[in-house]
């Protein structure tokens, strides 16, 4: 639903723009007045949609909640290239009425370098996973928006016309993107205030393993992530996303990271009583967001970690939903918490436990990958199921498509992204 609010009000705004350019049109005069306007209209959408970058990248849980990250995440992409397009529009269309690129004053150079950083942030952002680029230099790279924005607005108010609508309408933006810095701002000065303590550090299994933190409580539903910054050594890491493994119902917090980059590589290098910055509790991908009869999680290897959460809490709670969890894995040197996923499968009778292998051929049980086949198998009365998947992308990509054959309406299919 929230999603339905986010959409009308986007396209509210962008209505305005459109209405607030038109209200200046006649405040504009001289030759290819029509390539002018237009070349104003372009600047003006793609500030409004550069803007809205920072809303979705300011986690506003009131915004967060009931939307979900990943989609967050999908649409903070997709908007980002929508106002690069814009916004390069806006220099073609003026080169097409001054025909030459005149550098006269300092605000078109001031133009030009917003133009090129947007560019580059914007390659980096799409490309630095081909590239195998480390995930810091992305995070840092999208930081200088937060100096190419203040840089946006020195450039257009040069070229607005007091008075008119859309003069005002970059007041707006202007006091709008001032509120969001002060938001991000208290919100550190609060998460810095009080640091939670690593209280345990385990191997849970080949390049697996958990941080147990203790610290103020956190209200969370079972299946939500985390951002976390490590404080190890005097140097603070940064802030990377991970699911929460452990349940609200117990006193310490957890996290479960596999060792798949930079970052990750060194948390079995955390020390008990180093500290941590934790920011939470973000994500919807609870089962408690939905009414389900039944449940059926559609795990790939760590993408465990929120239905980790979910079970604890269930096996707390002496839940009876019937649940049944589909985990792969290449092979048994991969699984995590199984002495305790098998001792909840025996005390809670409604749990079915199934692991599958794809790379161990001598494995006694379900081997191969998580296909509609197998989903098929251990399925009765499918419209009675609600369906969760997390894992990695492949993995989930095959299960979503493999729901879509079965008909699976997608109000019952429920995933989060594995990958920021």
């Amino acid at each position: 639903m929230k999603q339905k609010y986010f959409r009308i009000t986007l396209l509210l705004a962008v209505l305005f723009v459109i209405y607030a350019w038109g209200a200046s049109f006649g405040a504009f005069k001289g030759e290819y007045i029509v390539l002018r306007q237009l070349n104003r209209l372009f600047a003006a959408m793609g500030f409004l949609f550069f803007f809205v970058q920072f809303v979705l990248a300011s986690r506003i849980k009131l915004l967060e909640k009931g939307f979900g990250q990943d989609k967050m995440i999908g649409l903070h992409r997709l908007l980002g290239r929508i106002a690069l397009g814009f916004l390069l529009l806006h220099p073609f269309f003026f080169f097409l009425y001054q025909g030459e690129v005149v550098v006269e004053n300092v605000f078109r150079v001031i133009g030009i370098v917003i133009l090129l950083g947007l560019i580059v942030t914007a390659a980096v952002a799409s490309l630095y996973k081909k590239l195998n680029l480390p995930y810091e230099l992305w995070l840092h790279v999208h930081k200088v928006n937060y100096v190419l924005f203040p840089l946006v607005l020195i450039h257009v108010f040069y070229n607005a016309l007091p008075g008119t609508l859309l003069y005002y309408l970059w007041v707006a933006f202007a006091v709008l993107f001032a509120a969001l810095i002060l938001y991000k701002v208290l919100r550190e000065i609060i998460i810095r205030k009080v640091p939670y303590e690593v209280v345990e550090v385990k191997k849970e299994a080949k390049d697996i393993w958990s941080l147990y933190f203790k610290g103020r409580p956190l209200p969370y539903d079972p299946g939500q992530f985390m951002y976390l910054r490590l404080v190890r050594n005097g140097k603070v890491s940064s802030s990377h996303p991970f699911t929460i493994s452990s349940s609200p119902t117990r006193e310490l917090l957890s996290v479960t990271p596999k060792e798949l980059g930079d970052f990750t590589a060194t948390v079995k290098d955390t020390q008990v009583g180093d500290q941590a910055y934790i920011d939470a509790p973000y994500g919807v991908f609870s089962y408690l967001n939905y009414d389900c009869k039944k449940m059926m999680f559609l795990a790939g290897g760590i993408g465990i970690t929120p239905f980790m959460s979910m079970l604890r809490y269930m096996y707390d709670k002496k839940s009876e939903k019937p649940v049944t969890l589909l985990w792969g894995n290449k092979n048994e040197e991969m699984l995590c918490f199984q002495e305790e996923l098998n001792r909840m499968e025996r005390e809670m009778k409604h749990l079915k436990i199934v692991y599958v292998m794809s790379r161990q051929e001598d494995w006694p049980g379900e081997t191969g990958r998580i296909d509609r086949k197998m989903i098929e198998k251990y399925t009765e009365n499918m419209s009675d199921y609600d369906f969760f998947v997390c894992g990695p992308p492949p993995m989930s990509k095959a299960a979503l498509e493999a729901l879509g054959e079965m008909g699976i309406p997608q109000k019952k299919i429920h995933h989060e992204l594995f990958e920021f």
